[in-house]
């Protein structure tokens, strides 16, 4: 927690804020990437179709254990310690991952969650994890510290979701007045989720519409405003490979697009942190104070 005080402090001198994002793998797991060693849980038993990422490369995936109703509690009660932990590192707030084929979509999504208890079947169970976890947060940390990320219908590591859209509206109706800090939405060519729940959402939404497509540009971010879909826009590749990404925009600065692909999933600064500043490329004498 010490370490991460000196980042949140750098971000706040800077003028910044700063969420930390929480996220369960579930089945997107393996024993060797976890401290026991041993394997991981989601809500069935089904695997993820194709290699996973290990600490040394790849693996095949491993048969998950479907969750029982006190691992479902501890993962609850996990996460409210960590959203705590993050505001006493500094942290503005937290950010729930609950797309992108993690433990949260896993519970949402038709070919991940088989179950037939109160966390399965029809859509209440489907969304009872989610709602039960949201809650819990907002009530360890306060609801104005915390965000929720989703992405309807998003098919990567094998998801399926044949018909997100009632899912989904069912679970923001219930969402909609907790007065969380925001809505993280992806949108997706198969389901425009920013179109269909915008209207159903009264608090702040950020759009993310580069998920499966091309690296989102600025003039693509300024049409999602422009159209009332979103009041913020994400931007994840190319703020890797552009970390003065707002200057660059502001600025209409060349952007860099290249990314080192293959250092995406490494353990240290290359890939993630290396790439330079638009200040840092100019010449020494010819640099701003």
């Amino acid at each position: 927690m010490s370490a991460w005080k000196h980042v949140t402090e750098a971000v706040h001198d800077a003028g910044g804020r700063i969420f930390a994002q929480l996220m369960h793998g579930g089945r997107q797991g393996h024993p060797r990437s976890r401290i026991l060693g041993d394997i991981p849980a989601g809500p069935s038993a089904v695997p993820v179709p194709g290699p996973v990422h290990v600490k040394d490369g790849k693996a095949d995936p491993v048969i998950p254990r479907a969750m029982t109703h006190d691992d479902i509690r501890t993962a609850i009660a996990d996460h409210v310690a960590a959203a705590r932990n993050a505001i006493r590192a500094g942290f503005d707030g937290v950010e729930l991952h609950g797309a992108n084929s993690y433990l949260i979509h896993q519970f949402l999504a038709d070919n991940t969650n088989l179950r037939t208890d109160a966390y399965g079947g029809d859509i209440p169970g489907r969304i009872r994890f989610p709602l039960e976890l949201v809650q819990a947060v907002a009530d360890g940390v306060g609801a104005g510290r915390l965000g929720l990320r989703l992405s309807p219908g998003n098919p990567q590591f094998g998801m399926e979701e044949a018909d997100p859209a009632p899912v989904y509206r069912a679970l923001l109706a219930r969402l909609d007045g907790l007065g969380l800090a925001y809505l993280h939405l992806t949108d997706d060519d198969r389901y425009p989720a920013l179109a269909d729940l915008r209207p159903r959402w009264h608090g702040t939404l950020i759009a993310n519409v580069g998920e499966n497509r091309a690296p989102t540009t600025r003039e693509a971010g300024e049409a999602v405003l422009a159209s009332g879909r979103a009041d913020l826009v994400s931007y994840g590749r190319l703020f890797i490979s552009n970390p003065d990404l707002p200057h660059r925009f502001a600025g209409g600065l060349p952007l860099n697009t290249h990314i080192d692909q293959p250092e995406l999933y490494g353990h240290g600064a290359a890939g993630y942190t290396h790439y330079p500043a638009w200040q840092e490329l100019q010449p020494v004498a010819t640099r701003q104070p």
